[in-house]
């Protein structure tokens, strides 16, 4: 690669930031939702992850695809084994959440989001206004791609 091309995709990653390129109609859940609307809900928008929200309105964790991958594993070796199984519509999603937000800000980098994805192997980053705990949007990895590799 040139340095004229590396400069180039050195100074987009450095100026492009969030607010560029996060979805501002960030798709939520409330933490006493159940697992199936969870399941629906992101079928519907073709989301892999959704922010957690508490009764008011506050992020308190985030749930991923990956996150409902590890609870079918858990029930299909319950089956296995003979255990008795709860209804979809019977489990919470607190119980399933990640506890920890690794959250950004409106003035994160392209290239900060990266990192952070990269290295905590995340999903799915809720844009904050952290003073206010309160999501303005939300970045997935889509987002990111289509920042990298479609052209301004």
């Amino acid at each position: 690669m040139s340095d004229a091309m590396g400069s180039k995709i050195e100074n987009r990653m450095k100026t492009i930031k969030a607010v560029d390129i996060m979805s501002k109609f960030a798709i939520t859940a409330k933490e006493d939702d159940t697992i199936s609307s969870l399941a629906h809900l992101m079928m519907r928008f073709k989301i892999s992850g959704v922010p957690v929200l508490s009764k008011v309105g506050t992020v308190v964790g985030i749930i991923t695809a990956t996150d409902l991958f590890n609870l079918m594993k858990t029930i299909t070796n319950s089956i296995e084994k003979g255990e008795d199984i709860e209804d979809f519509n019977s489990l919470y999603i607190r119980d399933y959440m990640a506890c920890e937000v690794i959250s950004i800000t409106e003035e994160t980098t392209l290239y900060q989001m990266m990192k952070i994805m990269c290295s905590k192997n995340i999903h799915t980053l809720p844009v904050m206004v952290l003073e206010k705990n309160e999501i303005i949007g939300v970045i997935g990895r889509r987002d990111i791609l289509n920042a990298c590799y479609v052209k301004p």
